[in-house]
């Protein structure tokens, strides 16, 4: 299915987008620390957009993760750093799916409750679960010294999207679903082939096991045989 999109849509996809994202995000954390009244002209509001203000549906994926300088410029390295990778692992066809997916569905959960802003931080989330899954032993060196491998902070992530789906309110909700729902559809057969496999394998060492313990010669008479007794010729 997704060769048959990327046949008839792929002329469309942006090539390098994670450098569009950065250099969006770039432009409006510096427009936002010279007037902070930036930002919220640029947060996804649906009441706002329905009043007029479309570019919120646009511009929303350009928030900055932070308006201060040093956790910024950590952010953008992270962001170019788990971005060119799932698009070279995918190819530019099929990042541009994963996130232009997760950026209508932010838009389309937003409208549950149109006077509630939505961001894009459970994009950018799910566009890191989405490295995670494919890289889990890439090491982060956390405070520059520690290092740890992203698999674990992919699970801490996932924790924590949990534990806020279970305190936030409708649209906080709707918004998390989409961050999984789309890490879903993308890796959901590969979860389960996954699985399949594991199942399949840990079946057979049963049955090896088994094999092992059944004896192949056993003595009619005494009834005893090759594994009690291997000393004995049958």
């Amino acid at each position: 299915m997704l060769k048959q999109l990327e046949r008839k849509l792929g002329r469309f996809c942006i090539p390098h987008l994670t450098w569009l994202l950065i250099g969006g995000q770039v432009l409006f954390f510096m427009g936002i620390l010279a007037n902070p009244d930036l930002y919220g002209q640029i947060v996804l509001i649906p009441n706002k957009v329905l009043e007029g203000e479309v570019w919120r549906l646009l511009v929303f994926m350009f928030i900055p993760e932070s308006i201060h300088p040093l956790w910024f410029a950590f952010a953008m390295y992270i962001l170019y750093l788990i971005g060119n990778a799932l698009e070279a692992h995918w190819g530019e066809f099929r990042y541009n799916l994963y996130i232009f997916v997760g950026m209508f569905g932010t838009i389309a959960a937003s409208f549950i409750q149109p006077d509630q802003p939505a961001t894009n931080f459970y994009l950018m989330t799910s566009i890191f679960l989405a490295f995670a899954y494919l890289y889990p032993d890439f090491e982060f060196y956390l405070f520059f010294f520690l290092p740890v491998k992203v698999k674990y902070l992919g699970m801490l992530s996932a924790a924590f999207l949990v534990f806020e789906f279970i305190q936030t309110d409708l649209a906080g909700k709707a918004l998390i679903s989409v961050a999984f729902l789309n890490f879903s559809l993308f890796f959901s057969a590969d979860i389960m082939h996954r699985v399949k496999g594991r199942r399949r394998r840990m079946e057979q060492k049963v049955q090896a096991i088994k094999q092992a313990s059944t004896p192949f010669h056993i003595c009619s008479i005494c009834k005893r045989n090759d594994l009690t007794d291997p000393q004995l010729h049958f």
